[in-house]
């Protein structure tokens, strides 16, 4: 079979993917610091280019694994494509981006591969990151407000067995505030997703196959 020769230069494709998880009352995000240039020694998402025959979301999950030793089983949502003219010191790279929510406490993680260092930073802390990763961020921000306020995704953010305190503090943690928590927790047991535990104040999310589809519109508010 014989070789397609292109006229034009092509640009190259990478992932990225923004994992979020529950510290306590506060929300980190996985970072790693990058080990080379460009942006050596900045803090960056796990990712990096796509092999040839591979599909977005499993090089999505095998440069996370690679660079932080974390595995995502969970689904990896998409958020948005990010391939501005200059991005990437290196030339025209495309990027395909995805977030997810992995369930606290943060797993434990160590730089390797292309990653000096992986970190759970706190959301908010974070600024001047390599590339274009500060648009990435406010991206899956946004994702984590929206899948939040639909319901399930929060479930993922709340200690196993939690109370109307810890709902509080995860809204807090998302959308800045606690208003709206306690219309949350009864929209989340209404549709089914969580139920009262045999003790008083408890609630606990239902596992998730018997759980019904996401509700379409948000109710956090």
């Amino acid at each position: 079979m014989g070789r397609y020769v292109y006229r034009y230069p092509m640009p190259s494709a990478t992932v990225d993917l923004a994992v979020f998880a529950r510290d306590g009352e506060t929300i980190r995000v996985l970072l790693i610091r990058r080990k080379n240039d460009p942006f050596a020694g900045k803090w960056a998402f796990p990712g990096g280019f796509i092999e040839i025959d591979e599909p977005f979301e499993t090089a999505a999950r095998r440069e996370l694994k690679e660079e932080t030793g974390v595995e995502a089983s969970g689904p990896l949502d998409f958020i948005g494509l990010f391939g501005e003219p200059g991005r990437d010191p290196r030339g025209r790279t495309i990027s395909v981006a995805h977030a997810t929510v992995v369930p606290g406490p943060c797993p434990d993680v160590h730089g390797s591969d292309d990653a000096a260092e992986a970190a759970w930073l706190v959301l908010g802390e974070t600024n001047d990151l390599a590339f274009d990763h500060d648009i990435i961020l406010a991206s899956a921000r946004a994702w984590l407000v929206d899948r939040v306020g639909r319901g399930p995704t929060g479930l993922a953010l709340l200690p196993d067995r939690f109370r109307p305190r810890d709902v509080a503090t995860m809204h807090i943690a998302v959308f800045g505030h606690e208003a709206g928590a306690r219309r949350w927790l009864a929209r989340t047991i209404d549709l089914g997703l969580a139920k009262q535990t045999k003790t008083r104040g408890e609630y606990a999310g239902l596992p998730k196959p018997i759980r019904p589809a996401v509700y379409s519109e948000p109710f956090h508010s």
